[in-house]
């Protein structure tokens, strides 16, 4: 699906708008996935006001329970990070059966470290599957 979304028309601004809503998420790692589509976590960093603050990416094909702990190491050196959003494609392969509970696990990895895992993204087979 994200290989055939022209480009957004309205990006939220960095430091400026707030990123609250499922198209306004989707316009911001719509320009961070690597074309053509590959294994990767993208991961962006908002404050508590839900503005972007950060964004940066995982050049993996690792699940997201072998991955949050550096996902959580790198989200909070940056400074203000208060909710981390996450996209995965991976690269046309499907939605795994262990999806749900390694969202589950991730999301209390990070409210341990402080910080909210509001949703989770997952691009396989020409979709976006929503975990939150």
């Amino acid at each position: 699906m994200l290989e055939t979304i022209t480009p957004p028309i309205d990006v939220p601004r960095a430091h400026l708008d707030p990123i609250t809503t499922l198209p306004e998420k989707l316009a911001v790692f719509s320009l961070a996935l690597m074309r053509p589509l590959r294994h990767e976590t993208i991961v962006l960093c908002c404050d508590r006001s839900r503005r972007g603050v950060g964004i940066f990416a995982f050049d993996t094909k690792l699940k997201l329970t072998e991955i949050i702990d550096r996902i959580i190491g790198s989200a909070i050196n940056i400074d203000a990070v208060a909710a981390i959003s996450l996209c995965t494609s991976r690269a046309g392969d499907s939605q795994l059966a262990s999806d749900k509970s390694g969202f589950s696990f991730a999301k209390n990895r990070c409210q341990n470290a402080g910080i909210t895992l509001t949703d989770w993204l997952l691009v396989a087979q020409g979709d976006v599957h929503l975990l939150n």
